[in-house]
């Protein structure tokens, strides 16, 4: 009798342990069932080393991607952008990176409505770049030296011009970084400084050129600029998380913060992820800017008066 009464006491505590752990097992289980899995279109088995990959598949409802998994072990992500005939119909392209049979991992989406959507996880064999070299070449002998070096000048000349006429061609027709006004002058308060360089930057044509990245990076120099001129912190050495932190520990910083971070996500999302935002994304990006602007402004605007009255007196004078 003593012998069970010892077994029981020496396995009562492995039930007692084992209990939360299916606990936990199925709250996972039922997490990953209210994710809705997308299937690929095309699902090809085998792909070539180094060689740009094209998967689509198609989303039930419009949704923005989520920004991870952008860095995988065995792929590079290279771009997700939506059809231009179809915004459902995705077309993700991934670089293959290692010469074995390797897992694309799943890549996340949230709907408006707030809807998880992930794809499914692929399984690709990558293979050797085959060679085109069937057979060995017979040449011809060998060309004495001074024969030789008159076309080698002759064709890096050639090639250092192509190179000038390239290189002069893109530095003309890069785009460059608006001229926006400076805060050192303080003459106006800050807010309204911010407000303007927004206004020049709708004015310009680089959203009808289709440089949404560079477009994206003057909201967010503008802002770090505001942000940095108005709390005394230099904002545009940091990285987005950077960012996010060092406002949590400013004590006059006014905004939601779950905003703000979903904010940076979608700058973001254009600006690494080279996703391609619509008319009333960009507008909605331009309106989260301004409020966190507007709530985060100067109380105090006394000394902009004092030197508004300067300035009138001094006309009055002269006059």
């Amino acid at each position: 009798m003593r012998k069970y009464f010892i077994l029981v006491f020496l396995f009562f505590p492995l039930f007692a342990f084992s209990q939360p752990q299916n606990i936990d097992a199925d709250d996972s289980v039922q997490q990953e069932e209210n994710i809705k899995v997308l299937e690929y279109n095309n699902k090809p088995q085998k792909a070539t080393f180094g060689t740009p990959l094209k998967l689509t598949f198609t989303l039930p409802d419009t949704a923005a991607f989520d920004g991870e998994n952008t860095s995988q072990k065995d792929f590079e992500i290279l771009s997700i952008v939506p059809n231009k005939q179809n915004p459902f119909l995705i077309e993700a392209t991934v670089l293959p990176l290692n010469l074995q049979i390797s897992t694309l991992t799943a890549l996340g989406f949230i709907t408006p409505g707030g809807e998880k959507l992930k794809t499914e996880n692929l399984e690709i064999d990558i293979e050797e770049i085959s060679s085109k070299i069937t057979s060995l070449i017979d040449i011809r002998g060998p060309y004495r030296p001074f024969n030789i070096w008159p076309f080698i000048f002759i064709v890096l000349f050639i090639g250092l011009l192509i190179y000038a006429f390239i290189y002069f061609k893109k530095r003309k027709s890069k785009p460059q970084p608006l001229n926006l006004s400076p805060y050192q002058k303080q003459e106006r308060p800050m807010h309204e400084i911010a407000l303007s360089q927004l206004d020049i930057l709708t004015q310009s044509d680089l959203w009808e050129k289709n440089q949404y990245k560079l477009y994206y990076s003057e909201i967010s120099d503008i802002l770090r600029q505001f942000l940095s001129a108005r709390f005394n912190f230099e904002a545009q050495k940091m990285t987005a998380r950077e960012l996010f932190k060092k406002l949590k520990t400013v004590k006059d910083f006014k905004f939601d913060f779950n905003v703000f971070h979903k904010f940076q996500q979608e700058l973001g999302l254009v600006k690494f992820a080279r996703v391609v935002p619509s008319v009333e994304e960009r507008d909605k990006t331009l309106l989260t800017a301004k409020a966190i602007i507007l709530e985060n402004k100067e109380t105090d605007l006394s000394r902009y008066q004092a030197k508004d009255n300067l300035k009138g007196g001094g006309n009055e004078k002269h006059n």
